[in-house]
């Protein structure tokens, strides 16, 4: 297992945290302010965040393309991290926000699946 397999999952729960922070998820504002790094917890210092997290769970997804072929996962994760973005950042809108989120977890699982589908095929 290479770093490429992980990449995805890192930013997932990147994305995740940053968009939480910009949404005011109780629970992750607690921890930040509780830890001392109340000072990210500002739209102007988690944009850049966001976007590179982003940017990485889209990476995953072309990685996992290159691996296993099925363009499915990859077409969900860029479309719910656009939305993410747009959903976060533009138009404040939390539940679709939450929904992007679920579509990036998803297509993370997808990539998994996809992943060890074709790793057992290739064994054959």
């Amino acid at each position: 297992m290479g770093w490429k397999e992980h990449v995805d999952k890192i930013g997932v729960v990147g994305s995740f945290i940053a968009a939480a922070c910009c949404l005011g998820l109780p629970a992750i504002v607690a921890i930040f302010t509780a830890i001392g790094l109340g000072f990210l917890i500002d739209d102007a210092v988690l944009r850049p965040f966001a976007l590179v997290f982003l940017a990485l769970t889209v990476a995953g997804q072309v990685f996992g393309y290159r691996a296993h072929h099925r363009p499915w996962p990859l077409f969900l994760a860029f479309a719910s991290a656009v939305a993410l973005y747009v959903l976060v950042f533009v138009h404040a809108n939390a539940f679709g926000a939450y929904v992007a989120i679920a579509g990036l977890v998803l297509a993370s699982v997808l990539n998994v699946l996809s992943r060890r589908t074709h790793q057992r095929s290739c064994e054959r």
